[in-house]
Order: C-alpha cells, then sequence, then structure tokens
C-alpha cells in the first residue's frame, strides 16, 4: 500500500508540474521540477524500504521452513471445513497427496478434517472449545462474530503474523477485502477467493423434470446467460405441475440457515437483530421482523406449505438438497446464484440443472466475511499455521488438490484446459468431490472443471464489481458489549425461525409472537447500538 500510495503522490505532483509548465513560465515549471525530484527521492526511498522489509520477511519465512526441515520433526496442521455430503471416502488419501506438497515445501504435514454442513457448527463448537487440535478452520455456519466473541480466533497480525509469513493472502485481496475481517481493528480472518455478491432467490430445477412437464425453459433463456431470470407466477406454475406429477416427492426445499440471507435483498450486519431494509440509499437500521419483505417472504412460504410443496419433515431434515436430488425425493430447492452455478449444482447432483433467478445480483457488508478462514487460538503453532494458509492461497496444485481431490483418481485433464472425472469415475463413485470450492481459499488458481468456461473467474470478477452493493460495504458489527443480549434474541429467533421461514406457522400469528418476545429480549437497544456502531464506522470512513 505505501508503494501504490507514493506512487499516486508522484503522479499528482508530476501532473500539478505539467500544467504548471503549460500556463506559469519557467520559475513556477522549475519549482513543480523540484518538487517531483524530492518525491521522486522519497518515493524511491520508500520503495527501497518497502522492499528490504519484504525480503526481510521472505528470509525470516524461509528460515522457519528450513528450522523445521533440520529439527527432524514434522508438524501436522490440521484443516477443518464443512461440505453437503460429510467425511468423503478419499479423505486420508487426498490429505497425503496435499503434504506430498507442504512437506517439501513447508516442512508440515496436513490432516483434513471434513464434517457435513449439518453438524459442522456443532461440532466446530465443541472442537474449539475443548482444546481439540484445529489448527485451521472456515468459519462458514460456525459464525464469524461468534468465533471472534468466544475466544476462538486468532490475531493474525500478532507479531506481525501475516506480515511475515501470509504475504501472499494479502497480495491475492484489496485492502478492503482484507479489512472486511476485521472486528474493531483486530484482523481475525482471511477472506475467500469466491463471488462476493449472489443472485437471490435463486431455484435450481432438474431438467429432466422440466422436460417431464413440457415446460419451455429454453425460450427464457437471454442473451447467452446462464440463468433464467423470471417472477414468482412462473415458478408457482412450475413448482404446481411438478407437484401433480409426482406428489409422492417432495416439491420444493430450503434450508432455514440461509432463508433470509439468499431470498431478500437486504443487508444484514453480522446477524439479523438489525437489518438495512433499503442498503442501497440508506444506512438505517430498522427491525427485519416488522417489515414488509419478511411479512412477504414468510408469507409466500405458508402458502406453499399449505399447497403441500413443502416436506412435512422440512425443519428436521439434516439431508443436503443436492443428495435429496440425487436420490429422487426432491424436485426443486433454493440456491443463491453466481457465474458458473448452474454447471456447480449440476455436477453435485449428478443431472443438469435448470437455475432460475428471482432476485437481484446483491452484495452486503459482511461479502467479504461470511466465510473467512481462521487460525485457532489455541493453535500450537501459528507460524506453520499460517504458512499452510498462505500455501493454499498461492499454490495452484495444492489448491487444486484441495477442490478437487487426486489427478488420475478423481479427475483427469482434457486436451482444452479443463479437467473431468477420471475414467471410470462419476458424481457418484467419486471418493473426493467436495464442489464447495467457494469456501476453499483461493479457487481462482485450482484448475477448472469441465462445462464451465475457461474465463469462469473473470466473470466472476465482473458479477463481483457490477453487482448492486450495500453502502456498509465493509462493516462488521462488533456485539461483544451486547453479547448476553444477542444469546436472548437468538434463542427466542431459534423458536420461531424454521416455523416461520419454511411456511409451518401462520405469519399472521407467529411474527406479531416473535416480534413481541424479541422487544422483551432487548431488539430495541441492540439495534440502537448496532446504528450507533454504524454511524461511527461511516464517519470514520466518509460513508454518507
Amino acid at each position: 500500500m505505501k508503494k501504490r500510495l507514493m506512487a499516486l503522490l508522484l503522479t499528482g505532483v508530476m501532473t500539478c508540474g505539467m500544467l504548471a509548465g503549460c500556463g506559469g513560465g519557467a520559475a513556477e515549471s522549475t519549482g513543480a521540477d523540484e518538487a517531483v525530484e524530492e518525491t521522486a527521492d522519497e518515493a524511491g526511498e520508500a520503495t527501497e524500504s518497502d522492499g528490504a522489509a519484504e525480503a526481510a520477511d521472505s528470509a525470516e519465512a524461509d528460515a522457519a521452513i528450513q528450522e523445521r526441515k533440520d529439527s527432524g520433526e514434522t508438524p501436522t496442521v490440521v484443516i477443518a471445513y464443512m461440505n453437503f455430503a460429510g467425511s468423503p471416502a478419499g479423505i486420508d488419501r487426498v490429505a497425503s497427496k496435499l503434504s506430498e506438497i507442504t512437506e517439501e515445501k513447508l516442512g508440515v504435514k496436513v490432516e483434513l478434517q471434513i464434517m457435513d454442513a449439518a453438524s459442522y457448527s456443532q461440532n466446530m463448537n465443541l472442537m474449539l472449545a475443548s482444546g481439540e487440535q484445529v489448527d485451521l478452520f472456515n468459519a462458514v455456519s460456525v459464525g464469524f462474530m461468534p468465533c471472534v466473541n468466544k475466544g476462538y480466533t486468532l490475531d493474525l497480525e500478532e507479531d506481525d503474523l501475516i506480515q511475515k509469513y501470509g504475504q501472499g493472502i494479502l497480495s491475492a485481496f484489496r485492502e478492503d477485502e482484507i479489512n472486511g475481517c476485521r472486528v474493531s481493528g483486530t484482523l481475525y480472518g482471511t477472506p475467500v477467493k469466491k463471488d462476493d455478491a449472489a443472485g437471490k432467490f435463486g431455484i435450481s430445477i432438474p431438467k429432466a423434470l422440466l422436460d417431464e412437464i413440457g415446460f419451455d425453459y429454453a425460450s427464457l433463456y437471454k442473451d447467452g446467460e446462464e440463468c433464467i431470470y423470471t417472477d414468482f407466477d412462473t415458478i408457482e406454475d412450475i413448482l404446481g405441475k411438478l407437484h401433480e406429477a409426482h406428489p409422492e416427492k417432495t416439491t420444493f426445499y430450503m434450508d432455514t440457515s440461509s432463508v433470509v440471507s439468499q431470498c431478500l435483498a437486504i443487508d444484514i450486519p453480522s446477524d439479523v437483530f438489525g437489518v438495512l431494509l433499503d442498503p442501497v440509499n440508506s444506512l438505517e437500521v430498522g427491525d427485519l421482523f416488522t417489515s414488509d419483505q419478511y411479512k412477504e417472504l414468510c408469507s409466500r412460504m405458508y402458502d406453499w406449505n399449505q399447497r403441500g410443496w413443502i416436506s412435512p419433515d422440512a425443519i428436521t431434515e439434516t439431508t443436503a438438497t443436492t443428495v435429496q436430488v440425487k436420490s429422487g425425493s426432491l424436485m426443486a430447492y433454493k440456491t443463491a446464484t453466481k457465474p458458473g452455478i448452474k454447471q456447480q449444482e449440476s455436477n453435485l447432483c449428478g443431472e443438469e440443472m435448470i437455475i432460475f433467478q428471482l432476485g437481484p445480483d446483491f452484495k452486503g457488508s459482511s461479502a467479504y466475511n461470511t466465510m473467512p478462514w481462521c487460525i485457532n487460538q489455541n493453535t500450537d503453532d501459528p507460524v506453520a499455521a499460517m504458512q499452510v494458509l498462505n500455501l493454499l492461497y498461492t499454490d495452484p496444485e495444492a489448491s487444486t488438490i484441495l477442490c478437487w481431490g487426486e489427478e488420475g483418481k478423481e479427475w483427469k485433464e482434457t486436451d482444452d484446459g479443463h479437467i473431468t472425472y477420471a475414467d471410470g469415475i462419476d458424481a457418484n463413485s467419486s471418493e473426493y468431490f467436495n464442489n464447495v470450492n467457494w469456501e476453499m481459499p483461493n479457487q481462482f488458481i485450482a484448475k477448472i472443471w469441465e462445462g464451465n468456461e475457461l474465463t469462469i473467474w473473470d466473470r466472476m470478477q465482473d458479477f463481483n464489481d457490477n453487482a448492486t452493493a450495500s453502502k456498509a460495504m465493509g462493516f462488521t458489527y462488533d456485539n461483544s458489549d451486547y453479547s448476553a443480549e444477542y444469546t436472548a434474541l437468538a434463542n427466542v429467533y431459534s423458536e420461531y425461525q424454521s416455523q416461520l421461514e419454511l411456511g409451518f406457522l401462520d405469519p399472521e400469528v407467529g411474527i406479531p409472537e416473535l416480534e413481541s418476545r424479541l422487544k422483551e429480549a432487548g431488539l430495541d437497544d441492540y439495534i440502537a447500538a448496532k446504528q450507533a456502531a454504524l454511524d461511527e464506522w461511516a464517519a470514520a470512513n466518509g460513508v454518507q
């Protein structure tokens, strides 16, 4: 950043000098020239200083690796994350393959701990609280702020840890992206290279089922887009016909944890207790549960449930949606959309899926910290953990193994530069097919699966840059002073969330009950505190 700032200053002074030369005469031009020379000297000194610092950090990183190798001991770094199918059969083999790289380059081995989405939050809380070895973990579903507040996350700048051993991470992101993982100024995580924006209220349906009911989806595509942008009348017509054709199957399913975040174009700063209902135009923190948006969503889900489109077991269902589609028990499900979503969901489901989108592309304030990678506060070797994390952000071979498994076992290269299933392997027989690459540190440097354009990551960057964004981008609410209130609010919400958002409770009855109990638990004070924190952040960052 110092280099870029000095370069900008130098450019500005040079521009002033040129303008003075055009209109002011020789004396004024000479003064500008002197300013340019002085600034150029300063820039040179800053560049040399930065270069020396980077060289020193690199030497220190190399020394740590060499010392590790010379010790004759090879420590193990445990990496934990979730996917939708649980621990894969090939996990140990893939970890061994990844360890070949980390041993050679860093002098450490890695162990993978992969859990299914339904149990990940509970398991990780138990592991982190009990002191079980977990060195690196993704905070998805566990919650970034809860992890920070519980003391699970290491300050990544303590003793210049990331500056010395994570330079590749810092180089992979803009400063505002890194800062999105700060809480009260402290860096507790690193962002993921992924879709920072999300297409709201996406619905995925097997092509074969749409063909069966005679729905003409092909004519609805525009300009080669992979999603069909449509309305609720069209979707409800499809769901009704699917239900009529297969009443024995579940028509529609969505997991409760992401109903609000993936269906509504609102901004949720850290938690749902105080949201930005008009995030593009206003920094006013409002009450989600009295909003028209929330009532409309719950009313629609209630209507769909009354029509028999939602399984009676939806609240207790723990099987991933894509696994339900594979088994033939589910016909449609909610998903957030992005470039590559059609291929991603088709891969997960083992058949071609058609993706519909009902809402806008939107990027909220927590875009960079929804699933950051964190180092456990209690790790025995923060340096080794940081160096492994840095490798996963910078080494294409390591990233490909983490994303797709082992070459020749899970995948093979194609003539056109993609990868696809290895000979004799498919989605059902693969022993390691994560397809949660949006959770991996840097999928942008991994090999690209067949069916996606080789320019997919350029498209993703355009998607991120062009999505409608919240005015509060980068704001994180530190609720540590209101942790008791948050716990009380979360306990109340958990009693109603699934019932309301999956359509089992009439919103005309349930929402007023929920609102009343939330207010008793301190919702108004919590919203006021969040508003004050946002106002302070906005003033400090020049956001109006």
